[in-house]
């Protein structure tokens, strides 16, 4: 089966946190909230290190990428 056939289910944003704790993660938002923020997604792409997340990713429309967790550096975004 290839990657393409496999169905990614649909999770919301506090699972996503749970699985893929201190990684990077991107995914295709599904949902947003009342003020327009991912409220739940596909992961298509999860990564320690972000820019290799972001060499995964160039053929998606519609990404979030986040930061599951609390970063041991300061982020500039």
């Amino acid at each position: 089966m290839s990657q393409e056939e496999i169905e990614v289910p649909e999770l919301q944003l506090s699972e996503i946190f749970k699985q893929f704790k201190d990684q990077w993660v991107a995914i295709q938002v599904t949902r947003r909230d009342e003020n327009q923020q991912p409220a739940a997604g596909k992961v298509v792409a999860n990564e320690m290190d972000r820019y290799r997340l972001r060499l995964k990713i160039v053929q998606y429309n519609d990404i979030c990428i986040f930061f599951a967790g609390d970063p041991p550096y300061p982020l500039l975004l």
